[in-house]
């Protein structure tokens, strides 16, 4: 046993003295690719989102599994997190209703989002130094975004629209904020996003989105502002 303790203290200054210095350390935490629950609850909360899976609907496990071609384990890990988190709600013996946001719901969450989202544009355009590598990351994730309007690919767009406006908003530097924003947009159905596919808006849609980052690359707040206070009061009157 002690011949193994040995061999392991070795191995710790070994990996110590390869890591070098503290302060070498990489600022960003190392990213690993998500697990099948973690695909599939993005997935399924990306039909929530688009109305794919409409308010009041009622799906299961069985349906689920079926349409993603996976074990019913995964799915029903996803399907119980989103009720936790307040989109779904479980009921007995037959499965999984999508909860329904009232016109007032809605209300109050774009009034909230427009009380967040603005101001913090307005922050991240005034960063100096500006925060290139990220608006680099955040142009790959239009791009992304862009290839699924053009395909009318509509969950794909869903996920992409998140993800570019939570990294956005992340570089405010305030991780409350960026949850709180999470959150919001996940209570957000849109079902009009369905007639976006349909008449091609959705392409339209993607350049808004390269707009607001082309404000925030140039600093300018004042266009980054409108454009975010624009795109909130559109989902909210044409989408919800």
């Amino acid at each position: 046993m002690s011949h193994v303790m040995h061999a392991t203290a070795r191995g710790r200054r070994r990996l110590a003295g390869a890591r070098g210095p503290a302060q070498s350390t990489p600022s960003r935490p190392i990213e690993f690719p998500p697990s099948m629950r973690q695909q599939i609850h993005l997935q399924i909360k990306a039909m929530l989102v688009s109305g794919e899976l409409a308010p009041g609907e009622l799906c299961s496990v069985y349906q689920l599994a079926e349409l993603f071609g996976v074990s019913r384990t995964p799915v029903r890990e996803a399907l119980l997190q989103l009720v936790r988190e307040g989109l779904l709600h479980a009921e007995r013996n037959r499965g999984y209703r999508v909860v329904v946001s009232s016109p007032r719901d809605l209300d109050e969450i774009s009034e909230v989002r427009l009380m967040l989202e603005v101001p913090a544009m307005a922050k991240v355009a005034s960063l100096r130094p500006a925060p290139t590598d990220d608006f680099e990351r955040a142009r790959a994730i239009y791009e992304r975004m862009a290839v699924a309007a053009k395909s009318k690919n509509l969950r794909r767009f869903v996920q992409a629209d998140g993800e570019f406006h939570l990294h956005l908003i992340s570089l405010a530097g305030n991780r409350r904020i960026t949850a709180l924003v999470s959150d919001l947009r996940d209570h957000m159905h849109l079902p009009g996003l369905q007639r976006l596919v349909e008449s091609g808006g959705l392409e339209q849609s993607s350049e808004e989105h390269l707009q607001l980052l082309k404000a925030l690359e140039r600093g300018d707040a004042g266009a980054a502002t409108d454009i975010a206070r624009a795109h909130i009061k559109r989902t909210r009157a044409e989408w919800a």
